[in-house]
């Protein structure tokens, strides 16, 4: 089980829904379907999420100047 302070990023409907409004969007638009369609294309937008991790990793070793 993982426990909520081991968790790095989460993304949730409330966020899709919150972008949604920003872009001008109505909540209703994000309809179950839309929102599995978003989440694939967030995971193929990740594909390359080590990278980023690993950016991460060494900017917070990095003393602060």
């Amino acid at each position: 089980m993982i426990r909520a302070n081991e968790v790095v990023f989460i993304l949730t409907m409330e966020d899709v829904v919150a972008c949604a409004k920003e872009m001008g969007i109505p909540k209703k638009a994000i309809t179950d379907d839309v929102f599995r369609r978003v989440r694939k294309g967030v995971d193929s937008g990740l594909e390359c999420w080590s990278e980023v991790v690993k950016d991460a990793i060494n900017m917070a070793l990095k003393p602060i100047e």
